[in-house]
């Protein structure tokens, strides 16, 4: 776990204390620039292996939450890290799109709905749906 002895954005070591987090962390308010931080920080980086890990079972089609609880991350790091590696992908992949005949089947679909009735406020108010 890492302190900080100054405020990260403006490096002024004059700040204050501001109330707590939800988590019950001490937050400072800097009398510089205005900005609320926590002086005591941890450090969520995730080494290469459990990267890779994580981009196996991605592969797999395992649930996300099912990833963060089984790899210790939280849901808000691994969204992050799909979204780096969307960013990462190139904008053309090659992907051919399916050649399509004259011979397509369409088919209907019936859907058979009800009379609905609800009250407003009163039985006098009926609306109908």
């Amino acid at each position: 776990m890492g302190i900080r002895a100054v405020c990260p954005p403006c490096k002024s070591s004059k700040y204050k204390k501001n109330g707590h987090m939800h988590n019950e962390k001490q937050t400072h308010h800097c009398h510089d620039c205005g900005r609320q931080f926590v002086r005591c920080f941890e450090q969520y980086r995730i080494a290469e292996d459990g990267r890779a890990l994580i981009e196996r079972l991605l592969v797999e089609r395992i649930s996300s939450r099912g990833i963060c609880r089984a790899v210790g991350v939280t849901l808000t790091w691994l969204l992050g890290f799909l979204v780096q590696g969307y960013e990462a992908l190139p904008d053309h992949l090659h992907v051919q799109p399916i050649a399509c005949h004259g011979n397509v089947m369409l088919r209907r679909l019936e859907v058979e709905a009800d009379a609905i009735a609800s009250f407003v406020q009163k039985k006098a108010h009926k609306q109908w749906m």
